[in-house]
């Protein structure tokens, strides 16, 4: 025995591309299933999103496209490939093509939606050949090791690219706003060993924004590891206070220095 909620619930988790299922809504749209295509495109585990409101703490971004999309599902009961911008957990915004239809969900209107990521714009050179450097690595914090073990591989994969950009990105931007050479030194070589990675056309003003979403859970934690590893080098020798404090601001919370930074 099955009702229309468990009949579409099960089509979201068997979908074989980015889907979700939500209530009907322009301000008020809450989530009630998603699958882990569309987890991994929105950076986003599902405890997060879980029964929450689309626009204000999941990917949905209140706009006139977004009031139209609606509009045609209030009065077509559906539409086809309309490119959108949504959110995803890193605070990127990526572009995507949705395709949705107006369905009833256990007597409620519900709309399932399917995601396609836009076409790639043509990068500035092949993602193979930026790795990680040799430089010592950090360690994550006790804690977190544990708990990212616990956790399934596809929530392990979305916490770990989150973490990347938020370490990446932020060095970049210390680098840039700060007035000590070395942080603006380091700033510039880490953009150039990641530029295969920087969103095209997606920065805002100075500040670069990385999409590192092809990469799987061993390849981003060791860019993130190799990445905490070189600024602990730099806390250590760094003679600003103010440049270690920002620093460690952004690696306390994952990692620990190596031993080999440590006691050099």
């Amino acid at each position: 025995m099955f009702d229309t909620k468990s009949l579409w619930l099960d089509l979201v988790e068997r979908s074989l591309v980015a889907t979700c299922l939500s209530t009907s809504g322009q301000t008020d749209a809450r989530y009630l299933a998603a699958n882990g295509a569309y987890l991994k495109l929105v950076e986003r585990v599902w405890r997060e999103l879980d029964g929450k409101c689309m626009v204000a703490k999941g990917s949905a971004i209140s706009s006139a496209d977004r009031d139209r999309r609606l509009w045609l599902l209030d009065s077509k009961g559906f539409y086809d490939c309309e490119k959108a911008l949504i959110g995803v957990g890193s605070g990127r915004k990526i572009a995507v093509e949705i395709s949705a239809q107006r369905i009833w969900c256990g007597g409620v209107p519900c709309d399932l939606e399917f995601f396609r990521p836009a076409p790639a714009v043509a990068r500035t050179g092949p993602r193979d050949w930026a790795m990680p450097s040799a430089r010592p690595s950090a360690l994550f914090l006790p804690e977190l090791e544990s708990n990212l073990a616990q956790l399934s591989a596809l929530n392990r994969t979305i916490l770990l690219l989150r973490m990347l950009t938020a370490v990446a990105e932020g060095a970049i931007m210390i680098g840039q706003v700060s007035s000590n050479r070395t942080a603006l030194r380091y700033a510039q070589e880490l953009s150039e060993r990641l530029d295969s990675y920087i969103c095209a056309g997606n920065s805002v003003g100075r500040m670069i924004q990385f999409d590192f979403s092809d990469l799987d859970d061993a390849s981003a934690e060791r860019w993130l590891l190799d990445i905490a590893g070189e600024i602990w080098s730099l806390i250590r020798f760094t003679k600003d206070q103010d440049l270690a404090d920002m620093l460690r601001r952004l690696v306390e919370p994952y990692t620990l220095p190596a031993p080999s930074v440590v006691g050099g």
